[in-house]
C-alpha cells in the first residue's frame, strides 16, 4: 500500500510546474460606487500596475498574494489572501473610502492604510473575513458560521451546531444579508424562532467577504439586536466559463461561474450540493441522520453606465431520519426519544438594481423567501395514530422591497431609505407538550397577515483634520400585527458613533444606540381557541447597546482591539405557561415562541472583549480572542438571573501556516465556560403521564438557571494540499472537528427510564391509578462529544 501512495504522489507531482493565472481588480468610490484611477501594488512582489477603474493583472505565478490598492485622494486598502488559480482570470471589486477635503489641502499627509475594514457607522464592532479565510479556518469545514467562533463574543452551544450567541443574546436575535438582499433562512435545519442549524448553506466560494457586526449596526438595517451577518459574492470571471467540484465525505458540490454573453457584461455563479452527512453520522453511530440538497445562484448585468442589475437565488431541501440502529446508550435513547422528524424547505430569490447619480447612488432590492418546517414526533418512534405527540406544520411568507439613497451634501455624506414587506404566517399543529403546571394538548390552526415598513437616515462628517469621525442616525420600524406594534415613534432608533484618530495606528472608538427587533413569526401567530392570543401583550424587544473601543493597527496586517459593551433588553418575550424568559429556551430541533406569551422580561448583557489578529504575512496567519462577559434575564419574580447564554469566559486561539509545495496546516483552541442549567425534576419526570409525553426528565423552573455547565475546551485541526496542473487544480484536505473528543458540556445526568427486554418502560407501581403510575429511572453520566472528521478533494478548472 505504501508503495502504491509513493508511486501515486510521484506521478502527480511530475505533472505540476509553475502555472499562472490572472487578476481584474474593479476600484470604486465607496460611497458613490463610480470607478475611479488606482495604482495596485503587489505586496512582497514590489510590482506596480495601474488602470482608471479596473486594473488588469496577467501572468501571475499560482499563488497566495496580497494587493495594495491606493489611488490620489483616498485612503489605502489591502486585498489580503487571493489565491491565482492557474489559466484562470479572477475579477474583484474594492472600494476606497475619499479623504475629507479638508485633509487633502494639506500639503504632507499621513497616508491611512486600511488593512481591516471600519466604516463610519460602526468604528467598533465591526470585523471583516474574507472567502480565503473561512476556507482555511481549522474546524469550520468550509461552513461560514463556524469561523466566527475564532472571534471575540461568540458563543455556541455543540460541535455540530450553528447557533451563534453573540454578546449573551439569543441566536433570534441575529440578521443575515447578502448583497442588500435579507436571507432569513442561513443554515439547513433552522431552528424556527431563532436562526441556528447544524450546516450552512452559503457556498463559501462565492462569498468575496463577510461583513459582521456584533453592535453598532447601521441604520438601514432593521430588527438587528445581537449580530449583523453582510454577505457580500464576489464577481463571476469575466474571461471564460470556470468550474469547481468538491467531493467530501460529508457532502457532494459542483459551482460554476463566467460570462453569459459575448460583451461579458451578463456574468453567473451557481452551485448545487447534496448532502453525504447522513452516511457519515450512521458511520459514526450517531442518532440521528441529516441529508439535505441546496443550490445557489447569482446573475448580474453591468452596464457601461456604471449601474448594475443583479439577481440571486438561494434555497434548501432538508431531510431527517432517526438511526433507531446506533447502538442504545442513555444518550442515544435520550435523543431518539425526544428528537423528532423535521423534514424542512426554505428559498429566498431577489433582484437589485443600483443606479449612480452625480453626487452617490441608488439601490433598489425586491425579494421574496420562504419556509415550510414540519415536526412529527411519536411515543416511542411508533408510528401509529393513538401514539402521536406531535404534527407540526408551519409556513413563513415575506415579500420585500427596500430602497437606499446615498450621497454628498458639502463634506457632509448622507444615507436614507425605506423597506416595506407583506408577512404571512400560517401553522397547523397538534401538540401535547408539558408545562410547569399540566401536559396541555394544543389543536390549533393559525392564518396571519401583516404589513411591515421602516425608515432609517444617517449623516456623517469629519471634523479636526480627520482626527475625528462622528456620524448620527436614526430609523423607526412599525408593523400592522397589533396596536402595540403601529406606532412608528413606538420604535425611534437613534444611534451615534464616534472615532477619533490619536494617531495613523491608534484609535479610540464609541457607539450608542437603541434597537428594536419584532417578535418571531412564531410567537406572533400562537393561536389558541381560535384567538391569536399575544397580539394583546407583544411589543417589539426594545435594546439599549454602549460601545467602548480601543483600536491599533500595526504594520504586517496586524490588529488589535479592546471594547467594553453594555446592552439593556426591555419588552423582551415571556412564557406564561413555565413563567421563564424566551432567553432562556434552549436551541433544537424545533420551534421558539409557539406558547402564549407577553412582553414582560427584561435584561442584561455586558463584557469586555480582547482581539489580536494578524492576516497572512510571511506564510503566518493568527486570531487570539478572549471574552469575559455576562447575561441576565428576569425570572417570575422579575429579578434578573443568569441566562441560558451566560457563558463568562470564552477564549479561541486560531493559527495557522502556509508551508513549501503548496501545504497549509492551521488549527483552532477554544475554551468556553459553562452555561447556566437548571436542574430536573425527577419525582415529577417519573410519572407515565409526564414520561411518555415529555420523553425526558421535565425542569424544575422554581431553580430556574441554578446549576451551571463544565468549563469545556475543543480543538480543532485542518490539513491542506494543493497540487496545481497546466488549465487546473486539485486540493486535498483533512478537517478534524473536536479532535480529542471533548467533555460533555453539561454537568446534568443523562436520566433515562429503566428498560426490559424489548426496550419497554419498567413501571415500579402498575396496580395504582394512571395518573400515579411512576417509572424506574436510571442515571447516567453525559458522554464525550463526538469527533467529526471531515475528507475531501477540491478540483478547479
Amino acid at each position: 500500500m505504501r508503495k502504491i501512495s509513493v508511486a501515486v504522489g510521484f506521478l502527480l507531482s511530475s505533472f505540476v510546474w509553475a502555472q499562472t493565472g490572472g487578476i481584474n481588480i474593479n476600484v470604486y468610490d465607496n460611497f458613490s460606487n463610480r470607478p475611479i484611477s488606482a495604482k495596485i501594488r503587489i505586496l512582497n512582489v514590489e510590482k506596480t500596475y495601474e488602470g482608471q477603474g479596473e486594473v488588469s493583472i496577467d501572468s501571475l505565478p499560482t499563488k497566495t498574494y496580497d494587493f495594495l490598492i491606493s489611488a490620489e485622494e483616498y485612503e489605502d486598502r489591502y486585498l489580503s489572501d487571493i489565491s491565482i488559480l492557474p489559466n484562470q482570470k479572477l475579477n474583484y471589486s474594492i472600494g476606497l473610502r475619499k479623504q475629507s477635503s479638508a485633509v487633502a489641502e494639506i500639503s504632507e499627509v499621513v497616508i491611512t492604510r486600511r488593512g481591516y475594514k471600519s466604516t463610519r457607522e460602526s468604528p467598533v464592532s465591526l470585523r471583516s473575513i474574507s472567502s480565503e479565510e473561512v476556507q482555511k479556518n481549522a474546524g469550520s469545514n468550509r461552513d461560514v458560521a463556524k469561523t466566527f467562533l475564532s472571534l471575540p463574543g461568540v458563543a455556541s452551544t455543540s460541535t455540530f451546531r450553528n447557533d451563534l450567541l453573540i454578546r449573551g443574546g439569543a441566536s433570534m436575535e441575529n440578521k443575515f444579508y447578502i448583497d442588500g438582499i435579507e436571507v432569513p433562512t442561513i443554515n439547513h435545519f433552522q431552528t424556527q424562532g431563532a436562526s441556528g442549524g447544524p450546516r450552512g448553506i452559503i457556498t463559501v466560494d462565492f462569498i468575496k467577504d463577510v461583513d459582521f457586526y456584533s453592535g453598532a449596526f447601521p441604520a438601514r438595517r432593521n430588527g438587528v439586536m445581537s449580530s449583523l451577518f453582510e454577505f457580500n459574492f464576489k464577481e463571476a470571471r469575466k474571461d471564460k466559463m470556470g468550474y469547481k467540484a468538491v467531493l467530501g465525505i460529508d457532502d457532494m458540490q459542483f459551482m460554476m461561474d463566467g460570462p453569459l454573453s459575448k460583451d461579458q457584461s451578463w456574468t453567473g455563479l451557481f452551485s448545487v450540493r447534496k448532502s453525504n452527512l447522513q452516511l457519515l453520522f450512521k458511520a459514526i453511530g450517531l442518532p440521528f441522520l441529516p441529508s439535505y440538497y441546496d443550490g445557489q445562484f447569482k446573475v448580474s448585468k453591468k452596464f457601461k453606465s456604471g449601474d448594475e442589475l443583479y439577481f440571486l437565488g438561494i434555497g434548501a431541501i432538508d431531510r431527517f431520519k432517526l438511526n433507531l440502529d446506533a447502538e442504545k446508550t442513555p444518550s442515544n435513547w435520550a435523543i431518539l426519544d425526544r428528537v423528532p422528524v423535521a423534514p424542512q424547505w426554505n428559498y429566498t430569490i431577489g433582484a437589485g438594481y443600483r443606479h449612480l447619480v452625480d453626487n452617490g447612488n441608488w439601490l433598489f432590492t425586491l425579494s421574496q423567501n420562504r419556509l415550510d418546517n414540519r415536526s412529527t414526533k411519536y411515543f416511542k418512534n411508533n408510528e401509529q395514530p393513538q401514539n402521536l405527540l406531535l404534527d407540526y406544520h408551519s409556513k413563513e411568507l415575506e415579500n420585500k422591497l427596500r430602497i437606499d439613497r446615498n450621497w454628498k451634501w458639502g463634506d457632509y455624506k448622507w444615507s436614507a431609505g425605506a423597506n416595506a414587506g407583506l408577512s404571512h404566517y400560517s401553522n397547523d399543529t397538534y401538540s401535547q407538550s408539558i408545562t410547569a403546571a399540566d401536559v396541555v394538548a394544543d389543536l390549533y390552526n393559525a392564518n396571519l397577515d401583516f404589513f411591515q415598513y421602516g425608515l432609517y437616515f444617517q449623516v456623517s462628517q469629519q471634523y479636526f483634520d480627520n482626527r475625528l469621525v462622528a456620524s448620527l442616525g436614526a430609523r423607526v420600524d412599525a408593523s400592522t400585527y397589533s396596536d402595540l406594534t403601529n406606532n412608528p415613534l413606538d420604535q425611534f432608533s437613534p444611534r451615534l458613533s464616534l472615532q477619533y484618530k490619536l494617531n495613523p495606528t491608534w484609535a479610540i472608538n464609541f457607539n450608542s444606540g437603541i434597537y428594536y427587533q419584532l417578535p418571531p413569526y412564531t410567537a406572533l401567530g400562537f393561536n389558541e381557541a381560535g384567538s391569536y392570543v399575544n397580539k394583546n401583550t407583544l411589543k417589539y424587544i426594545r435594546n439599549s447597546q454602549v460601545v467602548l473601543g480601543v483600536e491599533y493597527n500595526g504594520e504586517n496586517n496586524f490588529r488589535v482591539t479592546l471594547e467594553g459593551y453594555y446592552k439593556r433588553y426591555g419588552q423582551y418575550p415571556y412564557s406564561l405557561r413555565n413563567g421563564i424568559s424566551l432567553a432562556n429556551v434552549a436551541t433544537g430541533f424545533g420551534v421558539v415562541g409557539v406558547e402564549p406569551l407577553n412582553s414582560s422580561s427584561k435584561g442584561e448583557t455586558y463584557g469586555i472583549e480582547f482581539l489580536a489578529q494578524k492576516r497572512t504575512s510571511n506564510d503566518f496567519y493568527g486570531i487570539l480572542s478572549y471574552t469575559y462577559g455576562f447575561s441576565k434575564f428576569s425570572d417570575a419574580t422579575g429579578s434578573l438571573l443568569p441566562s441560558a447564554w451566560d457563558t463568562r469566559h470564552i477564549a479561541a486561539i486560531t493559527a495557522g501556516k502556509y508551508f513549501k509545495k503548496n501545504w497549509n496546516i492551521g488549527a483552532r483552541f477554544r475554551l468556553q465556560s459553562g452555561y447556566p442549567e437548571t436542574p430536573y425534576d425527577l419525582n415529577r419526570s417519573s410519572l407515565v403521564t409526564i414520561w411518555n409525553v415529555a420523553n425526558g426528565p421535565v425542569q424544575d423552573y422554581s431553580l430556574l438557571n441554578t446549576g451551571r455547565g463544565k468549563l469545556v475546551n475543543q480543538l480543532d485541526v485542518r490539513v491542506e494540499k494543493k497540487w496545481i496542473f497546466s488549465k487546473w487544480q486539485l486540493t486535498a484536505y483533512l478537517d478534524v472537528v473536536n479532535m480529542y473528543g471533548s467533555n460533555n458540556p453539561s454537568n446534568l445526568p443523562v436520566i433515562g427510564i429503566e428498560r426490559d427486554a424489548n426496550g419497554n418502560g419498567v413501571i415500579m407501581n402498575p396496580t395504582a391509578p394512571l395518573n400515579e403510575q411512576r417509572y424506574s429511572l436510571t442515571q447516567d453520566p453525559q458522554e464525550s462529544q463526538t469527533t467529526l472528521p471531515y475528507i475531501g478533494l477540491i478540483f478547479e478548472f
